[in-house]
């Protein structure tokens, strides 16, 4: 049946995980007219990455009749305001210790489960009326046939503050990585992000030109992730959640950022491939004596001591001999927790009902999961 009113899209750019989210939401929209947002700067990498099997409408004037934003307070504040209501999708409610963070309104907000034991001690949500828990936002379960290799990948490499310290991380993490794995015999399926000209121009030297490096679209992840044998990849939650619900091996690479730090200890295996950055580029304590002061304070020292610290010779042998000892074992443990598949796989189907309704509201609400009765999710 189709929507009646144009709904309104907008995710942030940092990293891909956002648009991914919103591709596997506008998946269960069938019948929707969506309309980017025209004061955010994600629209071009969106249509890159959402690919085109939704119907966008690009005429000025058209009305929205609600908004869907992912991990975008201010665009999320800012919609409230023109009077269009906000449903509003947030995949990493355990990071955020300022209010800053999350929007100051929204008509509905939806925050993605996790293995995470508790909200952090100064998290706003703790303030929200009600908070709707949803499952993980990933594609719905398949089959994974592998028989491909090795996939790696480095997700969207960008954020307002991350200066040099991605081209830093290709050059100690991603192109290391890739000899090592090439050195001990493994077949390298793909290496997928969003990878500069010059780093992909040094990775098509070292791989045979069957191999596609660069960009994927969010279907053409999908289907390398059922084709591959292993993967290799920053810790990103989405790219990990979607992995875990097709039962692929992974191995976790050193993060990039603060959640990347933190989704490398919610749902990472005890004792899994897990590849941590040595003392000397980050102290995890003071990862944690930044946090009350907000993402961004940790992003400030995260990204200056990858780009000011990754490539010391010595921080540079320990990473390649931490490669080498998983691509020399076939046996080595998966680096995600067991438990992930327990959260479940049905979070964009509950996000697009609950968009529906805001749409089109019926007198039948949708359940509620009120924040004072949040219970984190517990491995049985």
């Amino acid at each position: 049946m189709r929507a009646t009113g144009a709904l309104l899209v907008s995710t942030t750019d940092f990293g891909w995980g956002s648009i991914g989210k919103l591709r596997l939401i506008l998946d269960e929209l069938d019948g929707v007219d969506i309309l980017m947002d025209d004061a955010s700067n994600t629209a071009e990498l969106a249509a890159q990455v959402i690919g085109g099997r939704h119907r966008f409408v690009h005429r000025h004037g058209v009305p929205a009749a609600a908004a869907l934003v992912v991990n975008d307070p201010v665009s999320a504040d800012r919609i409230t305001r023109s009077g269009t209501p906000v449903v509003y999708v947030d995949s990493l409610p355990y990071l955020w210790t300022t209010e800053s963070e999350v929007p100051a309104g929204a008509a509905v907000y939806c925050a993605q489960r996790s293995p995470a034991g508790a909200l952090p001690p100064t998290s706003p949500l703790r303030q929200w009326a009600d908070v709707r828990w949803v499952e993980p936002i990933v594609p719905p379960p398949r089959r994974r046939r592998g028989g491909a290799g090795v996939v790696v990948s480095v997700g969207g490499l960008y954020s307002h503050l991350v200066s040099g310290a991605s081209d830093a991380y290709l050059r100690a993490v991603v192109i290391p990585l890739v000899d090592v794995l090439l050195s001990a015999g493994h077949r390298i399926a793909a290496v997928c992000g969003n990878l500069p000209v010059w780093a992909r121009t040094e990775l098509a030297a070292r791989l045979s030109g069957s191999v596609r490096v660069g960009p994927f679209s969010a279907y053409e992840f999908e289907a390398a992730l059922l084709r591959a044998d292993r993967l290799f990849t920053s810790p990103g939650s989405t790219t990990i959640l979607q992995a875990a619900s097709v039962g692929l091996p992974t191995v976790l690479l050193p993060p990039q950022n603060l959640s990347q730090i933190l989704n490398a200890e919610i749902f990472g295996a005890p004792g899994g491939s897990i590849i941590t950055w040595p003392g000397s580029v980050i102290d995890r304590t003071l990862v944690d004596g930044l946090r009350p002061s907000g993402e961004d304070a940790v992003l400030g020292y995260v990204y200056r001591q990858i780009s000011e610290r990754s490539d010391d010779p010595a921080v540079r042998s320990v990473l390649k001999e931490r490669f080498r000892a998983l691509a020399a074992c076939t046996g080595v443990p998966d680096g995600l927790s067991p438990h992930l598949r327990e959260l479940g796989h049905g979070g964009a189907r509950h996000v697009a009902r609950i968009v529906r309704q805001t749409i089109a509201p019926s007198p039948v609400e949708d359940s509620r999961w009120p924040l004072a009765h949040y219970q984190p999710f517990r491995a049985r």
